[in-house]
C-alpha cells in the first residue's frame, strides 16, 4: 500500500476521507500498476456517478484515448442499498469487440461492478477486467487492480455536500449538537467552510 489514510469510527461506522492530493495519488498508483503489467485496453468503461471524478486522470495516465460511461443506481445511502442495482444510464457507444477496463471509485458490496460487467458482455465486449481505487474485502467480487484496501466508508472530496445531508444530518436528528456535529468533520479533515455552508442548509 502506498499511502496511509486515517480512519474515524463515529456510531459504530468507520470512515475514511481522503484530500484531493492524496486522490490524486491514489488513482496514479492505481493507473502504475496497470501500466507496469503491460496491459492493454481498448476502452475505460467508468461507473457513474462515483468513476466519473476520476476517470478523466486515469485514462491520462494509462494513454488510453477511448472512455465511455454506464450507470447504475444501486446506494440510496451510507450503507443502504436498493434490492438490486438498475441501470439508469446505458451506453452510448459500441464496445462490440473491445477489451474494456472497467474503472468506479470503490468495490464495495461488489453488486454494481458485477452488474456492469455482465452488461458489458451481453453488449459484445470482447473481455472485461475491473479496476477500482478502494477495495472493500466485503465485495463478491475481487477487481483485477485497485489501490487501497479499506473497510470503511469512503468520503471523496467531490461529495462534500451528500456527506453533510447524510451523515452530518442523520447526527443532529441523534441529538449531537452542530458544534459536535461539526467537530466530527473537522477530524476527518473536511473543508471546514464548505461543512459549514451546507450545515446551514440542512
Amino acid at each position: 500500500m502506498k499511502i496511509k489514510l486515517e480512519e474515524k469510527t463515529y456510531d459504530g461506522i468507520l470512515y475514511v476521507a481522503p484530500s484531493w492530493e492524496e486522490m490524486g495519488d491514489i488513482c496514479f498508483f492505481l493507473a502504475k500498476d496497470i501500466l507496469e503489467k503491460k496491459k492493454n485496453y481498448d476502452r475505460v468503461v467508468a461507473l457513474a456517478k462515483g468513476g466519473w471524478t476520476w476517470a478523466r486522470a486515469f485514462v491520462d495516465f494509462l494513454k488510453i484515448d477511448n472512455i465511455a460511461s454506464v450507470q447504475f443506481k444501486f446506494y440510496t445511502g451510507i450503507g443502504k442499498t436498493n434490492d438490486k442495482p438498475t441501470i439508469l444510464q446505458p451506453l452510448s457507444t459500441s464496445v462490440k469487440g473491445e477489451k474494456i477496463l472497467l474503472f468506479d471509485d470503490v468495490a464495495d458490496s461488489g453488486k454494481t461492478l458485477v452488474a456492469a460487467k455482465e452488461y458489458l458482455v451481453e453488449n459484445g465486449a470482447k473481455s472485461v477486467e475491473i479496476a477500482t481505487l478502494f477495495y472493500k474485502p466485503r465485495s463478491i467480487i475481487k477487481p483485477d487492480f485497485y489501490s487501497y484496501i479499506t473497510s470503511a466508508w469512503v468520503i471523496f472530496p467531490h461529495e462534500i455536500r451528500e456527506i453533510v445531508e447524510q451523515a452530518g444530518k442523520s447526527w443532529l436528528k441523534n441529538g449531537l449538537s452542530e458544534k459536535d456535529v461539526l467537530k466530527r468533520f473537522k477530524k476527518l479533515s473536511l473543508p471546514m467552510n464548505q461543512i459549514e455552508y451546507f450545515i446551514d442548509k440542512i
